[in-house]
């Protein structure tokens, strides 16, 4: 949580701007191709390099005249909504322009990135058309059909998806399998979100130790929940939460919460895309039923129980961070709480030289489920069973650091075995 406060003061230094225009030009001016740094995580740059090729494309950004920062989000429907900010550098300074465009749900892969080569096209040419390659530009204009009469939305913004999918592997002395299945109904709008979910997963192993001992494990759960939001203004909302739930490897056999909640973004939501500081505050009450009895001989139990939590979120030309902390708090027992901090940043420091990491850490001592008497080996090794624990923990990090040639137009598919699709 303090963490996440300290960021506070970084976030809000990267108000933006209003862009400048880029100024009409008489004739073409005698300057080279137009360097392109392409910062997008979403779209098939080796396409874009093959296709639209009136540009240089550059590996670094400091190398570029523009910085082309691409940011999806999902929408209501299941498809993505784009933003392309072209940001100039150098000569083409404060010279910004800013697309969006959105992909339906059951746009293919070559769908979305032809949609989105289309728009980079239409944001580089008032650029180009600055540079030695005018001449060679040209525009097209396809007639759009007749305009059809509004056609009535018969599902009313519900969008609905089901997923099922299994795994299964094994050896002679040795068999696991996994099954997951889930479905999902939401319908967005700008004043209200509801989404609804349902689903579960069984997983098994089976270990032959010798001719005389077999280890079989299953661990399941299943779950339902519901969620409704509205829209009070562009940073605040409220909602509510509801879930129903089963999870083996934690003692509960059933588990009920409901709990309202309120949220606050100290940007306006529109802009989540590039930058948002939302804090959220969660009261609500759970109620539990027991596989078998806990350490604190209870079957069942209600909780009162309440959180606050605090999320950052910044896409910036620099690179890109997130961070989300939380504390939570049983009411009937002051002393059973957990905290938790989670964060990552992918950030540009240098030329060529590029750092990346992620956290997260939990100080917990809110373990109410915790099944009295001791563990087994297998249960232990092959975690069927939770144990107690006063923390945990995960991270990681990377460094990337490259030289060279600072252009990356060629694309050589050779030998890369992208062609080649083995089904079994």
């Amino acid at each position: 949580m303090t963490f996440a406060l300290c960021l506070l003061p970084f976030a809000l230094a990267f108000a933006q701007e209003p862009p400048a225009p880029i100024p009409a030009t008489g004739a073409t001016a005698a300057v080279p191709m137009l360097r392109v740094f392409l910062d997008c995580y979403e779209c098939d740059t080796e396409y874009q390099r093959q296709n639209v090729t009136f540009v240089d494309y550059v590996r670094d950004r400091t190398d570029a005249d523009l910085h082309v920062l691409v940011t999806t989000q999902g929408t209501g429907s299941g498809g993505s909504s784009w933003t392309v900010k072209f940001i100039g550098l150098g000569r083409l300074q404060r010279q910004d322009r800013t697309f969006t465009f959105t992909t339906e749900q059951t746009a293919t892969s070559d769908d979305r990135r032809k949609a989105f080569s289309r728009i980079f096209k239409i944001g580089l040419v008032g650029y180009a058309a600055d540079t030695s390659i005018a001449p060679q530009l040209d525009l097209t204009w396809t007639k759009p059909a007749a305009t059809k009469a509004a056609v009535r939305d018969r599902w009313n913004s519900w969008v609905f998806r089901i997923n099922l999918n299994g795994n299964f592997n094994g050896e002679r002395t040795s068999k696991s399998s996994s099954s997951r299945i889930s479905f999902s109904s939401s319908r967005t709008t700008a004043d209200w979100k509801l989404n609804v979910s349902v689903g579960g997963n069984v997983n098994k192993n089976t270990f032959e130790v010798d001719e005389d001992r077999t280890v079989r494990s299953q661990r399941d759960n299943w779950f339902t929940e519901g969620l409704i939001v509205k829209s009070h203004g562009p940073r605040t909302s409220s909602g509510l939460r509801a879930s129903m739930s089963h999870d083996s490897f934690s003692n509960i056999d059933r588990s009920v919460r409901i709990a309202p909640a309120v949220e606050f973004d100290f940007f306006p939501y529109k802009e989540s895309n590039r930058r948002s500081l939302a804090v959220q505050y969660t009261i609500g009450m759970s109620r539990y039923q027991y596989r078998e009895v806990t350490i604190f001989d209870k079957t069942e139990e209600t909780v009162p129980n309440h959180s606050v939590s605090l999320s950052v979120g910044l896409r910036q030309p620099w690179g890109s961070l997130n961070a989300y902390s939380q504390l939570s708090q049983h009411l009937n027992h002051r002393d059973r709480w957990r905290s938790a901090i989670w964060g990552s940043t992918d950030v540009r420091l240098f030329k060529g030289f590029s750092f990346n990491v992620f956290a997260e850490y939990s100080k917990i001592k809110d373990q109410i489920s915790l099944r009295k008497g001791g563990a087994s080996t297998e249960e232990v090794l092959l975690r069927i069973r939770q144990l107690a624990t006063d923390y945990s923990y995960y991270y990681g990090f990377g460094i990337s650091y490259s030289f060279g040639s600072i252009f990356d137009n060629i694309v050589n598919p050779r030998f890369s075995g992208g062609g080649f699709f083995f089904f079994f």
